[in-house]
């Protein structure tokens, strides 16, 4: 019987350790080491080479969407699963542009979760309401200075900052704001935020509620 290797990543030590006592009294599935952000996830993962990470969407340091991007690309023979509460299309989306073959949504029980991981080790894929999931505009990955431009969204700044910041203007901080929205099926700026801080994993919580709408420079 093959032993399947899990890392799991996991901002909530106490969700992973959980969780992670669970999955390896499954007789076939082994969690052989834990990350509490997304940059030690891709660090893991380098370093074991598992056949599956089970990767939480919204993470600090570096969010599970760019950690799964990184680790399909760098471990071809690795798989990755979103974990996560959030079940909104521009997360499922965004995480299956990235490269995921599989999400489950915390909600799910450790045996669901456990038929996951061996149905994605098996090749197979794993997503929830795929034909619904997967269409309409937002089924494309936000860019590397889109995302950029998220996370200091989520940090609180308003765009006079985050064009500081990254060295552009604030008309190109607007231009990026309003593709991302496109991108992610998203129609209010409220909303981007919401899904900014979300994703990083708590980094926003200094969102400031008096905050200048991202297309002006106050």
């Amino acid at each position: 019987m093959t032993i399947l290797k899990v890392v799991l990543a996991d901002d909530h030590k106490m969700i992973r350790e959980s969780l992670g006592a669970l999955l390896s009294s499954e007789p076939d599935i082994k969690v052989v080491a834990y990350a509490g952000d997304g940059a030690e996830a891709i660090t893991l993962a380098q370093a074991w080479k598992p056949h599956i990470v089970l990767m939480d969407v919204c993470m600090p340091v570096v969010d599970g969407i760019e950690a799964a991007m990184r680790i399909v690309k760098q471990l071809p023979q690795t798989r990755v699963i979103a974990l996560s509460a959030q079940g909104e299309r521009p997360f499922v989306s965004q995480m299956v542009e990235a490269g995921v073959q599989g999400y489950v949504l915390k909600d799910e029980s450790v045996a669901t979760l456990a038929r996951a991981v061996r149905a994605v080790a098996a090749g197979q894929t794993w997503l929830p309401e795929p034909t619904q999931i997967l269409s309409g505009p937002e089924k494309r990955l936000l860019s590397r200075r889109e995302r950029l431009v998220l996370k200091e969204l989520a940090e609180g700044k308003r765009a006079r900052e985050v064009a500081e910041v990254m060295g552009i203007s604030t008309k190109t901080v607007d231009t990026y704001r309003r593709r991302m929205m496109s991108k992610l099926g998203l129609v209010s700026q409220a909303e981007l935020v919401k899904y900014a801080v979300a994703l990083h994993g708590g980094v926003g919580t200094g969102v400031r509620g008096s905050a200048a709408p991202v297309g002006q420079s106050a």
